[in-house]
């Protein structure tokens, strides 16, 4: 294969976690892999290794937050609760009698997601075989599209919820298929401005973080697409961080997330996390 200067890359990312974009960094997104093994020997070979076993791998992720919000705080935070008279939007899409077809498409804040026979691109969805994978198949979609939205299907319905609190999370959802009564949308509403906010933050004894752990996703700046995505499936912070007031320096929260292998085994991926052979 040849080399092509379109495969060197730089540039900065965003930092989606639990689909919620964590927002503006100051000093770069660093990822650190590291592989543990063990040097197999024997007497009779001395000190060279005959073999080498991986005994394990880690992923960590450091974040210097520019964004030193409080709702941001609590999402870094374990065992801390976010006390406020705001309220995120919320929305559906349900869908029921007969599975999407071709050209199906949910619009959500100006964003198509289609349901192609083709899919080709990055929002689009092939043609699924039952309502239930409908659900599951626009979920992940608007998942992998940044739109500070977490979609979480159950059954036949996909549930929609602001990653933020306000009115900006207020968006309109519409639909354009072929058979209207076999897709039912509700726009995004609910959401309210907060005027007052807390964090309160707990001593966190005992907290699990593999039970709070969510999916962590970097993607470069200005990407139209996932295929540069660096995703940690299960992803969390011990809450570790450190900023200073000062009059000549941002104030910074330098959040470092671990990832912790799912059930499966998985610990990260590289590229579109849709992907399939």
């Amino acid at each position: 294969m040849p080399s092509n200067t379109e495969n060197v890359k730089l540039g900065v990312c965003t930092a989606l976690f639990d689909s919620a974009d964590l927002g503006f960094t100051k000093g770069g997104v660093e990822v650190e892999v590291q592989t543990n093994t063990h040097e197999v020997t024997v007497d009779q070979m001395g000190e060279t290794p005959i073999d080498e076993i991986i005994t394990g791998r880690t992923v960590q992720v450091t974040i210097p937050m520019a964004e030193t919000t409080l709702e941001n705080l609590a999402r870094v935070m374990p065992g801390s609760t976010l006390v406020t008279d705001g309220a995120k939007a919320t929305g559906t899409v349900v869908f029921s009698t007969a599975a999407p077809v071709n050209g199906d498409k949910i619009t959500i804040d100006g964003l198509d997601f289609t349901f192609k026979t083709a899919p080709s691109g990055s929002r689009d969805m092939a043609i699924p075989a039952t309502i239930g994978a409908a659900a599951i198949a626009l979920a992940a979609a608007i998942n992998n599209a940044s739109l500070g939205i977490l979609a979480t299907p159950n059954a036949a319905t996909v549930n929609l919820e602001a990653s933020n609190r306000g009115v900006s999370g207020n968006v309109a959802i519409t639909k354009t298929v072929v058979t209207a009564a076999n897709v039912t949308v509700t726009g995004m509403a609910g959401g309210v401005d907060a005027t007052k906010a807390k964090v309160v933050v707990e001593t966190g004894t005992n907290i699990s973080l593999l039970k709070l752990a969510k999916k962590l996703v970097l993607r470069p700046k200005g990407a139209v697409d996932a295929r540069d995505d660096f995703t940690i499936f299960k992803a969390m912070t011990s809450g570790a961080i450190q900023f200073a007031y000062q009059t000549d320096q941002e104030r910074i929260f330098n959040v470092v997330f671990k990832g912790y292998a799912d059930a499966s085994g998985r610990l990260f991926a590289v590229g579109d996390e849709t992907a399939a052979a």
